[in-house]
C-alpha cells in the first residue's frame, strides 16, 4: 500500500498562514442606553417594562458603553471620575435634559439657600465645564449660550443652556455644574417601575391604602413605584411609594395620583410629597440628591402624562414635611 503524499496537506497549510485573519475590530454596540420615557398608554403599571436594570450611582465612574450605529456618531465610555468640591463647599447647579440643560434646582454657597429658575442660570457662565449623565456613563461638556428647552421650542424663552452634543449618541438624562458635583446624584433603580420591582405586602398596601384615603383618593390603589433611596444617610433606606387609582369611567384619566415617603421603610409614617387629582398623570421618583449639604436629600420627581409630555421638579423637606422647589418643568401643564 502507498503512503499517501503529505504535499497537498503542507500546501494548504502555507496557503492559510499567508492570509490575514478577517472579522473583528467593528465597534461594540451593547451598551447603547435605552430611553428614559414611559409607554404612555391608558394604564400606568404596564410603564417600566422597557427599562434597563442599572441601579448604579452616576457619579462619574462608567460602566457602560455607547456606540452610535455604522457611520454615525460613535460614543466613548465615558469621562474619567470627577474630583473636586461638593456642596457646601460650592455653589451648585442641577439640570434636567430637555435638548438642553434645563436647571431644576442649585444652591448658593454664598446665600446658603435653594433656589430655582433664573438665579440657576446666572450661575453658569458660558464656557464653564459642566458633566452631563445618562443611565451608564458621564460626560464633561461645555457650556453654551442661553437657549430654549425643547419642550418651549419657537417661544422665544431661552431658559435653559445649550451644550454641544447633547443630543447625539448617549441617551442624557441629567447634569451638573460643577461637574464634580455629578457625585451627590443617585438615581432610582430602573426596576422600581417595573411589574417586579413596584409591589407590596397585604400589609403594607392597607396602610398605603389608608393614607391615600386621608389625602382624598377613593378608589382601587394601582402601583406604580416602590423604591429605596437612603435620604437622611442613617443607612436605612426611606421606601418611596407612587400609586394612582384609575377613573372607571375613562382610561385616559385617574382620580388620584400620587407619591410617598416612608421614613426607614416604615409605612406606618408615610409622608406625601405631592398629589394629583383628576389628571392623566402619574408621579416617579427619579433618584435623589443633596444639593446643599445638609446630609437630608431633596428628591428629584417626574410627572408623565397619558399623551407621553413629562415635566420635573426638585422637591425638599423640612421636619417630615415636602414642598417644591419651583415648578414643574414645561412638559407638565
Amino acid at each position: 500500500m502507498r503512503t499517501p503524499s503529505l504535499l497537498p496537506f503542507l500546501s494548504a497549510l502555507a496557503v492559510s498562514l499567508a492570509v490575514p485573519a478577517c472579522g473583528g475590530g467593528g465597534d461594540k454596540k451593547d451598551g447603547k442606553d435605552a430611553k428614559d420615557g414611559k409607554d404612555a398608554k391608558g394604564k400606568a403599571d404596564a410603564k417600566g417594562d422597557a427599562k434597563g436594570k442599572a441601579d448604579a450611582k452616576d457619579d462619574g465612574k462608567d460602566d457602560g458603553k455607547a456606540a452610535g450605529d455604522e457611520g454615525g456618531l460613535a460614543v466613548n465610555e465615558g469621562d474619567a471620575a470627577v474630583a473636586g468640591p461638593v456642596p457646601p463647599e460650592t455653589s451648585a447647579v442641577f439640570f434636567g435634559i430637555e435638548g438642553a440643560l434645563y436647571p431644576l434646582a442649585c444652591f448658593d454657597k454664598d446665600k446658603k439657600k435653594l433656589e430655582s429658575g433664573d438665579a440657576c442660570l446666572a450661575m453658569v457662565a458660558e464656557g464653564a465645564d459642566v458633566r452631563v449623565a445618562s443611565k451608564f456613563s458621564s460626560f464633561n461638556k461645555k457650556a453654551g449660550a442661553r437657549a430654549e428647552p425643547q419642550c418651549l421650542g419657537g417661544t422665544g424663552k431661552k431658559l435653559a443652556i445649550a451644550v454641544e452634543g447633547i443630543t447625539e449618541g448617549a441617551d442624557f438624562v441629567y447634569g451638573t455644574w460643577p461637574p464634580s458635583a455629578i457625585k451627590i446624584v443617585t438615581r432610582a433603580a430602573d426596576e422600581s417601575t417595573s411589574p417586579g420591582g413596584a409591589r407590596l405586602g397585604d400589609d403594607d398596601k392597607a396602610k398605603l391604602t389608608a393614607a391615600i384615603k386621608a389625602e382624598g383618593g377613593d378608589g382601587e390603589v394601582n402601583l406604580n413605584q416602590v423604591a429605596q433611596l437612603d435620604l437622611d444617610g442613617d443607612k436605612k433606606p426611606e421606601s418611596i411609594i407612587a400609586a394612582y387609582i384609575p377613573d372607571p369611567a375613562s382610561d385616559e384619566n385617574y382620580r388620584w395620583s400620587g407619591l410617598f415617603v416612608a421614613p426607614g421603610g416604615d409605612l406606618s409614617k408615610l409622608a406625601l410629597v405631592e398629589k394629583v387629582k383628576n389628571k392623566p398623570d402619574v408621579l416617579e421618583a427619579r433618584g435623589m440628591l443633596d444639593l446643599d449639604g445638609d446630609k437630608s436629600a431633596e428628591l428629584w420627581l417626574r410627572r408623565q402624562s397619558q399623551d407621553g409630555s413629562a415635566g420635573d421638579l426638585v422637591f425638599t423637606s423640612s421636619g417630615g414635611k415636602w414642598s417644591a422647589l419651583g415648578k414643574w418643568t414645561c412638559g407638565v401643564e
